[in-house]
This record gives structure tokens, C-alpha cells and sequence, in this order.
């Protein structure tokens, strides 16, 4: 039954039981032209609301597995953990908590206590298209204060994976997001071209939000919690985390909700750059208008958007998956611009090199429209010279180390409409315990279209670190990059390299199966043109390991995702890599790896690493047809 805008009409409501001053509960519902049907959830009001003209922030809950939005497993909603409970915190606070409902059914009113349409997708509902719909209902029939300031999410179990994906996804519509116990990943976003989503290499789309992590030391899913905080803590400004002494659970209700109404108090201003990736083919971002033609599972990646340009691709997987340059793009600009006026644009091709000016005019609200494809892109609005950082690549080594000196060469661009003059480089960091060679470098005079790398040594005290975040600053402009980091391997000689051959492995954790892995001609070595996977021994069978390096000569843009759901029950899945050696390289090349595999030992999996070596082989010529 529809319940009508407005409260005017609200049958269900509930006031909780107790001494003093008590929230009260609405469960309500609303067409959604998103959903295309009715949903419902549920409200959590202030002892005050129904007698007072204030206006309210907002915390949206988002439920875990096996619940609805009027049902909690731990009744979190009002009377479990001891009174520390969503109701309690309202009771006291001046605040409105909104409970949407993930209820996905299959088929019709079919009994499904897989919620929000994730890990797997299995229906067209798009929970998190919905959301902005939900906030304007919400907006439109309760007293709030509509607007980001003042808008926090939280979620417990997969609900937490929904709150932090949706306040990735609308960091304009929140400024502040928690998460319970998160699950780590799962596939997600359109029908048929869903993609994987792992909170680890999404930090990025946080930029303007604070963020905490409550996790527990006894929960099942605490190995993945740990992994990514090890990322958060030292990639993420706002970000904080808080473990209890606790199982799958929310603990610590009220100083999560506590976390939200501080940043009410104190929001972050709107981020004069941003950064975003998404997995869906059309989207909108801080104003930002970006289309597509995708129709496979990907991200769309936007890099230091600002007035003065952006940084853009469409990768399969991030952080470094193959780039997907068939993809056409169109990206129109917030309204940043004068109405009408002109602009001298320069789109470079990085991988090619390639430069392409134009003047391009504002249109009548002041956006500027920039049409591309997926390919890796630097987009510069400006007559003057513009500088970009636009990658680096490690030397001496095929990949960073933590506790130890890392040798980089930090690329630069003029992607701007005119000669730079030369300038002084400031190299600095957020983290803790970095030391560079150098504190200042000079960046000597670019022309448009030109590039610079410059070589700088950083070493991380730590040697467990797994991110080191590293800022170039020239002028005002602070240009952010991130260094993934390992730690210190000792080198093995007892892998096997799998090229097109049938193996005996590890699958699904503790799974022994017989599989091809990769496309060759099977003789156990990596030729020209092979797709390969490097297998290390564990007991009497093998792990397929993922793979690290910078080696010319690799293609290591393909990564396998190995399930581990019906052993740790998280949604989780350990990754594997299927390179491929480039045709172009020359048999006898010595080819260095990091190898990485997970050993399963829940609910805490054990990490390996190990560095391998070996040589491009001499691929076979087949006598017969004389191919190779």
C-alpha cells in the first residue's frame, strides 16, 4: 500500500519503547521512477520533529543481507547492543536516519535475501541510480536541510559496500560516508556488462567526503577490512577507521553516527579538483556530464578535473586493466565558463604522443563539450602554457618496494596552448616516514605537446606499506600521484609457467581442478605472442599467482578473478594474471616478476610473495605448416 507525501497519513507509525524522550519510526513507501515500482523504507525521527520547525541533516542506512528496511538480524534499528542502536542515538540527537529497503526479487515477489542487486547482478534495478531519487523524496516530504553538507550515509555488511559505492558515486550528494563491516567487493552496475568492484582501488572518488571504516576483530571478513585500510590510511586524506572487539556486527553505533553529525558541523568544501571513476557507461559527477557508447564491463576514469582540463581513459579493470580505446566519449563540462566565450583546448594522445588543438566556444549555460574515445588522454583548457603530471615509471627495478630507495622517473606534459617557462618542481607527501633524494627538482621549458620525465628517489620507512601518495607541487598546482608499494621478496625458482597447457591447481581457495591456462603452445615457456600464467607450488597442487612488473616486454593488463565466496563467504575473490609477451620482443629478454598468491586460512588468508625470472623463449616453427 502507498503511503502518501507529506506524513500526513502514517498508519505505521511506531514510537520506541523506553523511559524519556523516544525517536519515532515511519515506515513509508513511494513510487520510484528509477525502480519503475514501489519501494519502501524506513524513517527515523526525532522526539521533537512533530512539535518543532526545525530543519533535520540526514543519515541514509543502508541494511545487510538477509534484512529488509522494517527488519534488522541484530534489531540494530532499536533494541539490541545494549541500547546502542539507530533509534537510541535519534532519541537524543537532532537528526533523521532514512532505512531504504534492498529487497530484489528475481521474479515477482519471489523470496530473495540477496539484496541491492549485487555480487551477482541479477535484475535491471539499479540501487544506485535510485539514490538521488530516494534523496529528493526524502527532501520533499521531511523537514531536512537539502544539501550535501548536511547528508551522511552508512551502511552494515553489504550494506556498507552500497554506502561507500553510492558515496563514491555522489561525492556532491553526501559529505560524509561510514561502513559497518563492509563486504570488500562485488560485481555490479549494468545487465549484462557488469564489472567488478573492489573498494581498495576506488579511494579516488572520495574527494570532498570524509570517510570511516568500523571493522571487528573477530569478524569473518576482517583479513579484507585490514587490506583495505592499509590503502585508505595512507591514500585517503579524512579517512579514519576504528576496530572493535566485535564479530560481523555494527558496534559503536552511536560514534559512527557521531563521525556523520561532526562532519555536518565541519564539511568539506567542495574539491577545486576531483577525481572519479564509474561503471556506468553515462554518468553525472560534480556537474560533469559524461557519456558513452560502452557496452562491456569497464570504468570510465576522470584525473585531476578542474576548469584548466582533466586527465581521461576507459580501463576493463582499475587500477591498471587494458585500456578500451573503441569506446567513443563525450564529456561536457560543469559550468565553469563564461557564456559564449572561447577557449583554446589541446587534446593529447599520451601513449602516441599525438597533439590536436582547437578553439572551442562555451555554450549559452557556460560548459564546454570534449569529445573523445577511451584511450589515455590530456585534456588541457588553456591559451597559456599547462603543466600535467601524467605517470611515472620505476627504474633499476620492475616495481616499487617498501623500506627501501625507489628509483622513479616522474613524467610531466605541457598540455596548454603555449611554451612553459621553466619551473621549480616541489616534491612532497602526506604520508609518515618518506624521505626524498631531492626536495625540489626544475622542470626546464615545455612546448605545447611536450614531455619531461624527471628522476627522483623515495624511500617509505616502512617496509610493510602497501601505497606511498606522492604530490609535485609547481605554483599553486599540486599534481597527486599514487605509488603502489611491496615489500621485499626473496626470489624462487620452483613456478611453473602455464602457456596454453593443461594444469592441476587451486580454485574457488581449496578446490583442486584440472584447467588450460593460457595460449601457447603449451611447452611450458613464455614466447613472443604467448599468454602465459606463472604458477607457484602450495601442497600437492598449484596457485595461479597475479603478477607485477614494468618489463617492456609484458603485457600485463589482463587479470583473471577466482571466486572465493563459498569458502570465506564474503563475496571476495583472489586475482590472477594472464600476460601476454609482446611479439615485438626478442627471445633470450630476461622477464622480471613479483608473484603474489593467497593462501586460504579463515577468516585471516595468508599473503605470499616471491620474484621469479626467466627468459623469453625461442618459440617453436611447426615443420609442417612452417608457422610458429
Amino acid at each position: 500500500m502507498r503511503v502518501c507525501a507529506g506524513l500526513l497519513a502514517l498508519l505505521a507509525a511506531a514510537a520506541i519503547p523506553g523511559a524519556g524522550a523516544t525517536a519515532v519510526i515511519h515506515d513509508l513507501s513511494h513510487f520510484s521512477q528509477v525502480m519503475g515500482e514501489t519501494r519502501s523504507y524506513r524513517v527515523f525521527l526525532p522526539p521533537t520533529y512533530a512539535t518543532s520547525q526545525k530543519r533535520y541533516p540526514v543519515i541514509y542506512w543502508y541494511h545487510g543481507y538477509g534484512e529488509r528496511f522494517n527488519d534488522s538480524t541484530t534489531h540494530y534499528d532499536d533494541t539490541g547492543y545494549g541500547g546502542d542502536t539507530i533509534a537510541a542515538f535519534v532519541a537524543t540527537h537532532d537528526v533523521i536516519v532514512v532505512k531504504p529497503d534492498g529487497y530484489n526479487p528475481v521474479t515477482p515477489g519471489a523470496s530473495n535475501p540477496h539484496p541491492y542487486n549485487i555480487g551477482p547482478v541479477e535484475t535491471n534495478r539499479q540501487f544506485a541510480l535510485y539514490f538521488p531519487e530516494l534523496v529528493s523524496q526524502i527532501d520533499k516530504t521531511l523537514r531536512t536541510i537539502p544539501d550535501r553538507n548536511h547528508r551522511g550515509i552508512t551502511g552494515f555488511s553489504m550494506g556498507g559496500f552500497m554506502s561507500l559505492w553510492i558515496a563514491g558515486k555522489y561525492p556532491d550528494l553526501v559529505s560524509s560516508a561510514s561502513a559497518f563491516v563492509p563486504s570488500p567487493e562485488f560485481f555490479v552496475g549494468p545487465l549484462g556488462f557488469d564489472v567488478e568492484y573492489c573498494h581498495d582501488d576506488l579511494y579516488g572518488n572520495y574527494d570532498g567526503v570524509r570517510t570511516r571504516l568500523v571493522t571487528g576483530s573477530r569478524d569473518f571478513i576482517h583479513y579484507y577490512h585490514l587490506r583495505m585500510e592499509s590503502i585508505w590510511d595512507f591514500a585517503r586524506p579524512h579517512f579514519e577507521w576504528e576496530n572493535f572487539d566485535s564479530d560481523h556486527a555494527t558496534p559503536g553505533i552511536a560514534k559512527t553516527f557521531a563521525f556523520h553529525m561532526q562532519a555536518f558541523a565541519h564539511p568539506l568544501p567542495k574539491p577545486a579538483v576531483f577525481n572519479h571513476a564509474d561503471v556506468y557507461p553515462n554518468f553525472t559527477v560534480w556537474g560533469w556530464d559524461v557519456a558513452s557508447d560502452r557496452r562491456e564491463p569497464g570504468f570510465t576514469v576522470l584525473e585531476d578535473v578542474s576548469k584548466t582540463g582533466f586527465h581521461s581513459m576507459v580501463r576493463e579493470w582499475l587500477p591498471a586493466g587494458g585500456l578500451l580505446p573503441q569506446v567513443k566519449l563525450s564529456i561536457d563540462s560543469a559550468p565553469l565558463y563564461a557564456p559564449r566565450s572561447s577557449h583554446v583546448v589541446t587534446y593529447l594522445r599520451v601513449r602516441a604522443g599525438k597533439l590536436r588543438r582547437v578553439t572551442q566556444k562555451a555554450d549559452a549555460q557556460g560548459r564546454l563539450s570534449f569529445d573523445l574515445d577511451g584511450d589515455d588522454y590530456e585534456v588541457g583548457v588553456s591559451a597559456g602554457p599547462l603543466i600535467a603530471m601524467s605517470g611515472y615509471q620505476v627504474e633499476g627495478a620492475a616495481w616499487a618496494t617498501a623500506g627501501q630507495p625507489d628509483k622513479l622517473r616522474v613524467t610531466f606534459w605541457n598540455k596548454g596552448g603555449a611554451r612553459s617557462p621553466a619551473y621549480a618542481v616541489r616534491w612532497e607527501s602526506p604520508n609518515p616516514g618518506v624521505k626524498f633524494n631531492v626536495t625540489t627538482s626544475r622542470l626546464f621549458g615545455l612546448a605545447p605537446g611536450e614531455s619531461l620525465a624527471l628522476p627522483l628517489t623515495v624511500t617509505v620507512s616502512d617496509p610493510q606499506r602497501a601505497i606511498v601518495q606522492i604530490a609535485a607541487v609547481q605554483g599553486e598546482n599540486r599534481m597527486v600521484f599514487d605509488v603502489p608499494l611491496f615489500p621485499a621478496a626473496q626470489p624462487v625458482k620452483d613456478f611453473q609457467i602455464a602457456d596454453g597447457r593443461t594444469v592441476n591447481l587451486y580454485q574457488n581457495a581449496v578446490k583442486r581442478v584440472d584447467m588450460v591456462l593460457g595460449e601457447g603452445n603449451g611447452d611450458g615457456h613464455a614466447a613472443p605472442g604467448e599468454t602465459f600464467a606463472v604458477l607457484l607450488p602450495d601442497a600437492s597442487s598449484l596457485r595461479a599467482a597475479e603478477l607485477f612488473t614494468n618489463d617492456a616486454c609484458v603485457d600485463n593488463t589482463t587479470r583473471v578473478s577466482d571466486s572465493w565466496h563459498d569458502y570465506d563467504h564474503t563475496g571476495a575473490s583472489v586475482k590472477y594474471s594472464l600476460p601476454v609477451i609482446r611479439p615485438e620482443c626478442q627471445p633470450g629478454h630476461v622477464v622480471h616478476m613479483l608473484a603474489r598468491i593467497v593462501l586460504p586460512n579463515a577468516p585471516m588468508h595468508h599473503v605470499s610473495y616471491a620474484t621469479i625470472e626467466f627468459p623469453v623463449w625461442w618459440r617453436a616453427t611447426d615443420a609442417a605448416t612452417g608457422t610458429k
